[in-house]
């Protein structure tokens, strides 16, 4: 009798170890630099895609890493940085990925790969209400305009807002301290982060007349070049994210009163 209970023991001992054994091959082929862990770099200042909130990092982009570690049988991490070194560090494996509304471009991509788009979005040029930038893009020509470092607003500046004298920041909060102070005429952000700007300072009545549509440069998250098994693992994630509604219940939490997109995730570079 104690030697079939001895064996039942075992038996049991021995489930553990190779249930244990597998979860940690599953994670070690899923491509991230730690077993079991994924490590995003995010700017801290990116509301609604990545800030602090009570003391906890959230936002749309963190929260939907947070729901494809779960998927992937991982644990998820974040490394609050400058919006600038975002992509450095994905490059020089420090992070596994960056999160915060990034966008796929051909530029970007000769340094990085990414997973399948995510998101779209306006871009819009927030001023002062006593500003002359108005609706017509010709009204930015000869003005100041802030963008932060290494965004799409900066890459395309020249394109988008021809004639404008760029001043560059490296995070959105210098860029907003600019504008308040008027060092700058207009800045040249996210529209949901200007949003975002006007919620907490109704007072300065932060207007955003320019609108600008980014469709064709969806967001995605930048990866190390090369690594197939994460880049795979992270697309499979999103689309069974999309299909269980995760994806438009974490969109509408953090994008309260916009409407459902239309197409659904996955997006590409146009």
């Amino acid at each position: 009798m104690r030697l079939l209970l001895l064996a039942r023991h075992l038996a049991v001992a021995a489930s553990f170890l190779v249930g244990a054994a597998i979860a940690a091959h599953a994670a070690d082929d899923v491509g991230t630099l730690t077993p079991g862990k994924i490590v995003a770099g995010v700017d801290a200042n990116n509301k609604p895609y990545s800030y602090i909130d009570n003391g906890k990092m959230t936002g749309f982009d963190v929260e939907l890493v947070r729901a494809i570690a779960a998927k992937l049988g991982l644990t998820a991490d974040f490394r609050a940085q400058d919006f600038a070194g975002l992509l450095p560090s994905v490059a020089n494996q420090q992070v596994d990925l960056a999160a915060g509304s990034i966008s796929i471009t051909k530029e970007r991509l000769k340094m990085v790969d990414f997973s399948e788009g995510y998101l779209t979005g306006l871009l819009s040029v927030g001023t002062l209400p006593d500003s002359t930038i108005g609706a017509d893009v010709t009204s930015v020509k000869d003005k100041r305009i802030g963008v932060v470092q290494g965004t799409i607003e900066d890459t395309y500046s020249q394109s988008y807002l021809p004639g404008a004298q760029i001043v560059r920041f490296p995070n959105i909060n210098a860029g907003f301290l600019a504008l308040r102070n008027k060092y700058i005429d207009g800045y040249f952000i996210d529209k949901t982060l200007l949003e975002g700007l006007q919620g907490k300072y109704p007072d300065l009545k932060l207007a955003d007349k320019l609108d600008i549509s980014a469709s064709n440069l969806p967001a995605g998250f930048p990866m190390r070049k090369g690594n197939v098994k994460l880049e795979a693992a992270v697309n499979k994630a999103i689309g069974e994210l999309v299909a269980d509604g995760t994806w438009l219940k974490l969109y509408q939490q953090f994008n309260p009163g916009y409407p459902k997109p239309d197409p659904m995730p996955p997006y590409a570079m146009k």
